[in-house]
């Protein structure tokens, strides 16, 4: 992770405030003084900013959400509500692990653990993303062996870890990639449309509350969580 990008998650800086301690030398890496942005912190290192203590030190959030659809996954957006305009005030600091574009429903997990974040997210670790879709027309067999074969699309292979089609002729996928609209590339490379798309579970943690509901994590999923990405 970048030291630009390690100061944002573990200390909760603006990216212009992240940049600007950096520069003025107030950053240490270990014993090392860094001043710049893009430096790559070692994993395990030790990160010390002049004057602060890191996020990690700050009780620990884990919250498991269930977006509806029409809200986009941003802190402020001028032309959209955001999922913070329906989640506590105290969430505002949690950051969303992935995303679901404006249009998707499901699972949103969110912390303020950004080393968990971080891992959950990378394509290194290959975290499990499950997700439910409605598409016109239905899916088939054909579309199953595409998706499991790998779709190109924009220079990349898109391709699923699993797929199969419910009892009620729904395509499940799960992903464990986490490209840019993934899902949606690769059904309108097939000529499929998607009427309905939902995030039924990542890492292990199933969506089991109602749209616009809320909960913490229970003690075990986060445990699970962090067993998964070695932390």
């Amino acid at each position: 992770m970048r030291l630009l990008q390690y100061l944002q998650q573990f200390y909760g800086f603006s990216r212009r405030k992240a940049f600007r301690f950096i520069r003025k030398g107030k950053v240490r890496v270990g014993p090392q003084v860094i001043t710049q942005p893009l430096y790559e912190v070692p994993e395990g290192a030790e990160v010390h900013v002049e004057g602060y203590i890191p996020g990690g030190l700050r009780r620990m959030m884990y919250v498991a959400f269930h977006k509806p659809p029409g809200l986009v996954v941003s802190r402020k957006d001028p032309h959209n509500p955001t999922i913070y305009t329906i989640l506590p005030e105290e969430f505002r600091n949690l950051r969303a692990v992935g995303r679901l574009d404006k249009y998707s429903e499901g699972l949103l997990l969110l912390t303020n653990d950004g080393l968990l974040l971080h891992r959950l997210t990378h394509p290194k670790y290959g975290v499990p993303r499950e997700y439910i879709v409605r598409t016109d027309p239905p899916p088939d067999g054909e579309v199953i062996e595409a998706v499991l074969r790998g779709i190109e699309d924009e220079g990349e292979l898109l391709r699923a870890h699993e797929a199969d089609i419910t009892a009620d002729g729904l395509l499940r996928v799960v992903l464990r990639q986490g490209k840019y609209r993934e899902i949606r590339r690769m059904m309108g490379r097939l000529g499929r449309r998607v009427r309905m798309l939902r995030r039924i579970s990542y890492g292990g943690v199933r969506l089991d509350i109602p749209k616009g509901e809320w909960r913490l994590l229970r003690d075990e999923e986060v445990a699970s969580l962090k067993e998964m990405v070695g932390l």
